[in-house]
């Protein structure tokens, strides 16, 4: 089971000793998946103080979260880590807990943990607003590159995060989806376009056999450019991060004049809309799933998509209020999808003309998106026509 760990780090209060440690708390993990049945928290705070933690759980009756021994209350010196157990959860609604923990020096924070619903397929449980829904495939490798991203400020921190996930097809030889968060962490300029064309090179896990992969150090020839679904521009933080999206199992065969036309249009809408700066933080994150319809033609042995699509989602409010996506109602939430085909048509269609709901790329695709929201807000949401205000430049498209 990967959780990407995702510490929420809060400081209080200042000393006159530079050297002095600063009072913080956080949790190992603060999305686990179902199965989940340990975590940590972690503190620190100058030497010789004191902590204890209390665990709340919200809106429930069972005592599935709880300290060793059963108990909610545990405290010790700061620079321990308290471990604690969880029980898992077979119901079909996120459930959370909160810890409060106080210091003996005054600072005290309150830290929530949630776990996700039940589900047949936990080893895939990603607490991510694009990740779709599990769908069996016998040819289907489900597979997330995760990278380290250099820190720009404060506001765009780096560390060890997820690149992109994907649903790779190995009878086509293409990705059905590839999705990703896209904000100011990732597009920071900190590097470029490195035109590093290459197999996976399998040093992240599952393993995709070169066997199963088209060599995109070549071109595909007769009128077909290597497409990227998830774009080299939205990944310009490193050299390394950037260079994953010239992985084989990123690219598919795209009509020329498609990929130059359209397509490339959407690509740089999207980094338009996304929070990529901090003086443009409109929201916190825009969720994105790129994918393709592998159709009956073939070049290189790679089956060309018929058709090729996009979904998004964002938050509607013009802030962030540090909320996870399932905590927002269906008013607070912006969706968006996009249907091309892959040819000259295709590349001279507006944006607006191929303009959907996301339930029309639902029934397209096969795929469920927005797993992670309720299931009355997510059936809300894509059901509903775009609204073209919260998409600037879309109507002149």
């Amino acid at each position: 089971m990967l959780i990407l760990a995702a510490l929420l780090v809060l400081f209080a209060g200042c000393s006159d000793d530079d050297d002095a440690v600063e009072n913080a708390a956080a949790l190992a993990a603060a999305t686990v998946n179902c199965s989940a049945t340990t975590n940590t928290l972690t503190t620190q705070g100058p030497s010789g103080t004191s902590f204890v933690a209390t665990i709340s759980l919200a809106d429930s009756d069972e005592n599935w979260c709880s300290f060793p021994s059963n108990t909610s209350v545990a405290g010790g010196s700061v620079g321990e880590q308290l471990s604690f157990v969880i029980d898992e959860n077979t119901s079909d609604a996120y459930r959370a807990a909160d810890f409060t923990v106080s210091y003996s020096n005054g600072y005290s924070t309150i830290l929530r943990l949630w776990q996700m619903p039940a589900s047949q397929n936990p080893e895939y449980q990603r607490p991510w607003g694009e990740q779709p829904a599990y769908r069996q495939g016998s040819s289907y490798i489900y597979k997330t590159y995760y990278t380290t991203l250099r820190g720009t400020n404060r506001y765009l921190t780096g560390g060890y995060r997820r690149n992109f996930s994907i649903c790779y097809d190995t009878k086509s030889r293409v990705a059905l989806w590839v999705a990703y968060p896209l904000h100011g962490c990732y597009t920071s300029p900190n590097s470029g376009r490195t035109d590093a064309w290459a197999y996976d090179p399998n040093d992240q896990l599952p393993v995709i056999d070169r066997s199963l992969q088209y060599d995109v150090r070549n071109t595909y020839g007769r009128g077909y450019a290597r497409g990227h679904q998830c774009p080299s521009a939205d990944r310009y933080n490193t050299d390394a991060t950037n260079a994953m999206t010239f992985y084989s199992t990123n690219i598919m065969p795209q009509n020329y004049d498609f990929n130059g036309g359209s397509w490339v249009t959407l690509e740089g809408k999207v980094r338009a809309w996304a929070p990529t700066t901090v003086t443009r933080m409109r929201y916190d994150t825009l969720f994105v799933v790129t994918g393709a319809i592998p159709g009956s033609a073939q070049v290189s042995g790679v089956s060309v998509p018929s058709m090729c699509w996009k979904v998004l989602l964002k938050q509607k409010r013009d802030q962030n209020e540090n909320r996870q996506i399932w905590e927002f109602a269906a008013d607070e939430l912006q969706a968006i999808g996009f249907i091309f085909t892959n040819d000259r048509a295709g590349g001279e269609m507006t944006l607006r003309e191929a303009a959907c709901t996301v339930r029309e790329v639902e029934e397209l695709t096969g795929f469920t998106f927005f797993g992670n929201l309720d299931p009355a807000v997510a059936d809300e949401l894509k059901s509903r026509e775009p609204d073209i205000a919260q998409w600037p430049g879309l109507a002149i498209n």
